[in-house]
Formats: structure tokens, sequence, C-alpha cells
């Protein structure tokens, strides 16, 4: 399923770059037997006040990349709807704050987190709690409550650490 999204991709950036000029919304593909292997992406440079220089203006990703932020965003949307389940089945006790809608949030920023980075996340937690390592049945237990959960249990839906 994965290889034909991929193809489609390939398809759909080939008709955007034909119809929007020379460079389009990519500004360069790399190409293995029909597949787009890499795609460049260039943005506006941002308003800048006292700094010399900003952030880069174009950013590459990788057809491997792709896929799995591809493949974290689904899972985190399919954690996230079983959640619900689980709480319309009175499984989960108390709040439950779904994060479905925001999977490219976590993502993308722990695609883009540095080691030495940290984060302090809010009450919507799940999808972050997954992408940065943990199980999806961790995340899942501590939501329902079971001993086998990111923090055996006690934390629920809003302290996940």
């Amino acid at each position: 399923m994965l290889a034909r999204q991929a193809r489609l991709l390939a398809k759909t950036a080939a008709k955007v770059e034909s119809s929007t000029g020379s460079l389009g919304v990519f500004g360069t593909t790399t190409q293995k037997n029909g597949i787009a292997t890499e795609a460049t992406f260039d943005y506006h440079p941002y308003k800048l006040h006292h700094l010399d220089e900003g952030p880069a203006t174009s950013t590459t990703l990788t057809r491997d990349e792709g896929l799995r932020l591809y493949h974290q965003m689904v899972t985190v949307r399919r954690m996230e709807t079983a959640a619900a389940n689980l709480y319309k089945e009175k499984a989960i006790r108390g709040f439950c704050h779904l994060c479905s809608g925001q999977e490219a949030i976590y993502s993308g920023l722990v695609a883009g987190m540095r080691s030495q980075d940290s984060v302090i996340t809010s009450y919507r937690a799940h999808g972050f709690t997954y992408v940065m390592g943990i199980p999806v049945l961790g995340v899942l237990a501590e939501l329902t409550g079971k001993k086998s959960g990111v923090v055996r249990g006690k934390g629920g839906s809003m302290h996940m650490y």
C-alpha cells in the first residue's frame, strides 16, 4: 500500500511540477524506476528581528523519511481511534484528551529535534509519547490504568513521561 501511495505521490508531483512552471512545488526531485526517492522543498524566508541570518529556506525529504513519518502519523491516528473506542466503552476513566488531526505535529516535532533538545508536553501527549519511542500498547495500557503502562497506570491521559 505504501508503494502505491509513493507512486501516486510521484505522479502528483510530476503533474504539479509541469503545471506550475519549471520548479513547481518541488525544487528538485530524484527518481528511481519512476518513483520519487527525494524531494526538495523551497519556502519563503522568514522576517528577521535583530538577526544576521535565519533558518534555511529549503529542505530535502527522502522517500524513506517520508514513509517513516507517514507510518508514524497513521499509527498515531489508529491509536487515537482505539483510545476513543476504549473511552466510549468506559475502559478509560476520567478525561481522555485525544489528538486526532494533530498527528503531523508530533512526527514533525520529533523529526526536527536534536539529541540535546527536550520537550515538555501538555495534556495531549498520547501521540508524542508514541513518536518518542513508547509502544502503542504502553500508551493504551497507561490510559486504561494498567501496571504495564508508561507510568505504571498512575498518569492517565495527562501524565505520560
